[in-house]
């Protein structure tokens, strides 16, 4: 095992079903992810090493697609005998059985994935079929990755569904709607975890970076008042309140964050292992922060 001095990231359990409160994300594998993303993609070498960092720091999973360019590829030569668990999403649009197959292919895995829809759109067509995944061994749990609270509302429905994957952070308040609240709230089983924690990166990044369709001067006013809540409340820095806000949400069990080098992945690690806000000091945050434009919250939109 890789020496390393650092915390080791706490798990949390859903049922039967195990995950650590970060799950490395994979898309800077595939691709230079990112809106913030400086360094590029890591090469072959730097990837081994990081997947080694992740599992000595506790992290149990990690989280990719058939969509994320080389990025099954290159877990799969990196992987071994590691132990990390691997969440992975249908091809967008593809057939369920043949994406299956060219994952695990690519990852080179024997035992179960954790396999979700890659779009909600998709789950009339391929939910049956990806629910026949639990039954052949091939998955642990199904589940889907939605975009939208709409879109969470619908696949809450679906038969079996044991594991949603959403994108939230401190200044997107549409998934703490009452209704969605009481339905995750009933069902203590699922798994749900947080992609885009740092809205891409435009969060850790602060008023470096323009962010889409927000004027510099209100940017430059959020990020002031992420800092001042940030030092007010005790936190390291923007970046931790941003993890320990959402890791004090009920209903999350886990926050995908990707790293484009070592560094990265063990600061995060170093924060999810932190506590997250009290519920008090989650209400402070909402009542300090203003509401921000959808077109800013949903990066699909970012382009228009």
């Amino acid at each position: 095992m890789t020496d390393h001095a650092g915390p080791v990231v706490p798990v949390r359990a859903r049922g039967a079903y195990r995950q650590s409160a970060l799950v490395l994300g994979t898309a800077q594998l595939g691709g230079a992810y990112g809106i913030a993303n400086r360094t590029g993609m890591p090469d072959d070498d730097a990837t081994a090493r990081m997947l080694a960092t992740a599992r000595d720091l506790g992290v149990t999973h990690l989280d990719t697609a058939r969509a994320y360019g080389d990025s099954e590829r290159r877990i799969g030569a990196a992987l071994g005998d590691l132990g990390l668990a691997v969440v992975t999403k249908i091809a967008p649009g593809g057939d369920v059985r043949e994406s299956v197959q060219a994952s695990r292919a690519a990852l080179r895995v024997t035992g179960p994935l954790t396999i979700l829809l890659h779009r909600a759109a998709d789950a009339p067509a391929g939910w049956a079929d990806l629910r026949g995944c639990l039954e052949t061994g091939e998955a642990d749990r199904v589940g889907v990755s939605v975009q939208s609270p709409d879109e969470l509302r619908r696949v809450l429905e679906l038969p079996g569904l044991g594991y949603v994957q959403l994108p939230c952070n401190i200044l997107d308040r549409r998934w703490l709607a009452g209704d969605l609240s009481d339905a995750l709230a009933e069902r203590p089983d699922l798994v749900v975890t947080v992609r885009s924690a740092y809205l891409q990166g435009l969060l850790a990044a602060g008023s470096a970076v323009t962010w889409p369709h927000l004027p510099d001067d209100r940017r430059d006013a959020v990020v002031s008042t992420l800092d001042r809540l940030a030092a007010g409340l005790g936190r390291a820095d923007r970046a931790d309140l941003c993890l320990a806000y959402l890791l004090s949400l009920p209903w999350v069990t886990s926050l995908v964050v990707g790293a484009e080098t070592e560094e990265q992945l063990r600061q995060n690690a170093a924060l999810v292992s932190r506590k997250p806000l009290t519920e008090d000091e989650r209400e402070r945050v909402l009542s300090e922060l203003p509401e921000m434009p959808v077109d800013l919250l949903d990066p699909s939109r970012w382009s228009a």
